[in-house]
């Protein structure tokens, strides 16, 4: 059994990663009021965010990718496909409970699914919350002018007669405005990877152990990528340029609270309290709690609480180290 808690902060330099339509030929970027503490209360500020739906959605197509490339076939054909809106193996595959639905699709097994044909479902054992701007720096953002181009067979520009007959624009080139943000952001996620191939409706059905621990490690492992800056809208043009600063993988044989959200100043001191707390009135031993750590603040919090982190220099390593835990205790 294991249990996965993942906080920290990135520096995201010109990102566009979630917007919400057009208004002409303007888009704008995703945005919520953000509270924060100040000297006199409290203070609450519009800025750009990244929905949890979305890092949700990349964090399972990473987990798709890993699980092909490791030659397991247990997915649907469109998760296969990176389209996970909804399942329709009740429709396609005559599924008539949960426990089927899993046995088909590691997908649907880890990150949910509700099916409107049979109206079954399944609440997802990996979640994520928004990333947004941390307490102490507001993100800031403004738009960028792009401009398209179309051409003729002949690689000549058309005039706007020839444009209207052949694309049925008005111009051969269209100017377009699009915002992007820059900023520091926490994020947050909480994997309880306990119940990868458990039936959360009958426990008592699960699949064989081999199948658990490799989408247990898969989603473990989708955790890189995603740190890596491969999440968000317009990635061809302007992937996120990301780096973890800090980061905190802790890893649990029994159940923990979640982690603190890296937008808080102090959540490394708070995450840290929490993984005391849970050691001091015995919900978990000593050897059944792991931490990855990446970051001075973050290190020196567990540290003066007295608890054992492997420090690590990147992102990649502290995710490596969990997925070494999980393959150990699952």
């Amino acid at each position: 059994m294991v249990y996965v808690r993942v906080t920290g902060r990135a520096l995201i330099n010109v990102h566009t990663a979630n917007a919400e339509g057009a208004v002409g030929n303007y888009m704008a970027l995703s945005k919520m009021f953000i509270v924060r503490r100040s000297g006199s209360g409290y203070e609450v500020s519009e800025e750009p965010v990244i929905s949890g739906n979305m890092v949700k959605h990349w964090h399972a197509v990473a987990t798709v990718e890993t699980l092909k490339s490791w030659g397991y076939g247990a997915l649907c054909n469109e998760c296969k496909r990176h389209v996970m809106f909804r399942s329709v193996l009740g429709r396609v595959a005559g599924c008539k409970e949960e426990f089927e639905y899993l046995q088909k699709c590691a997908i649907e097994d880890l990150h949910g699914f509700l099916d409107v044909n049979t109206n079954i479902r399944r609440e997802s054992i990996v979640k994520f919350s928004f990333m947004i701007p941390i307490e102490e720096l507001r993100a800031e953002y403004g738009s960028v002018t792009h401009n398209r181009v179309v051409t003729m067979p002949g690689g000549n520009v058309p005039t706007r007669e020839e444009a209207r007959q052949r694309y049925g624009v008005e111009e051969a080139m269209t100017v377009m405005k699009r915002e992007h943000a820059s900023g520091v952001y926490g994020f947050l996620c909480s994997m309880d990877l306990a119940f990868a191939g458990v039936s959360l409706a009958n426990p008592d059905k699960k699949l064989p152990p081999g199948d658990r621990k490799i989408r247990a490690k898969a989603a473990i492992a989708a955790m890189a990528d995603l740190l890596s800056g491969h999440f968000g809208a317009a990635q061809s043009r302007a992937s996120p340029i990301i780096k973890v600063t800090e980061l905190i993988c802790v890893a649990s044989r029994r159940p923990i609270p979640n982690a603190v959200h890296g937008f808080y100043r102090d959540y490394a001191e708070e995450t840290a309290s929490m993984v005391k707390v849970s050691l001091d009135r015995g919900l978990v031993k000593p050897d059944e709690v792991r931490a990855a750590v990446l970051g001075e603040k973050p290190i020196t919090a567990f540290k003066e609480k007295g608890i054992k982190v492997e420090e690590v220099r990147a992102a990649p390593e502290a995710i490596a180290k969990i997925m070494e835990v999980s393959d150990e205790w699952l």
